[in-house]
């Protein structure tokens, strides 16, 4: 028998002057909060966090505003690395700065079911 996964995914989409691009915001119950995956278009892992919540649309508005913060982080450039890296790393080195408060959560350490 085959194992069988379905997650819910929230995609956003946001623009910087010319530059367009997107993350996508994954949560999980994980217990007593809901954990928080924001990957790139690519699907690659940019963070990951517990942002101290128990409902998944919550979370979601919460990456929301992390992103909006990095972005604003990213467009007034005040950081001089992120001048020389592409778009897309600038945006996640911002978001990885921006999250950096919250409390850390690494999904590949999750228990597998035992169900399963």
């Amino acid at each position: 028998m085959s194992r069988i996964t379905i997650t819910p995914r929230f995609v956003l989409d946001y623009t910087v002057g010319r530059y367009h691009g997107q993350v996508e915001v994954v949560t999980k119950d994980i217990g007593a909060t809901i954990g928080t995956e924001i990957l790139d278009e690519n699907g690659v892992r940019i963070c990951s966090y517990k942002p101290g919540t128990r409902y998944s649309d919550r979370a979601e508005e919460i990456a929301e505003e992390h992103l909006r913060k990095a972005l604003e982080l990213w467009f007034r450039r005040p950081l001089k690395s992120v001048e020389a890296m592409e778009p897309k790393e600038a945006v996640a080195f911002c978001l990885r700065v921006i999250v950096a408060d919250e409390q850390p959560w690494n999904p590949d350490e999750e228990e597998a079911d035992p169900w399963l």
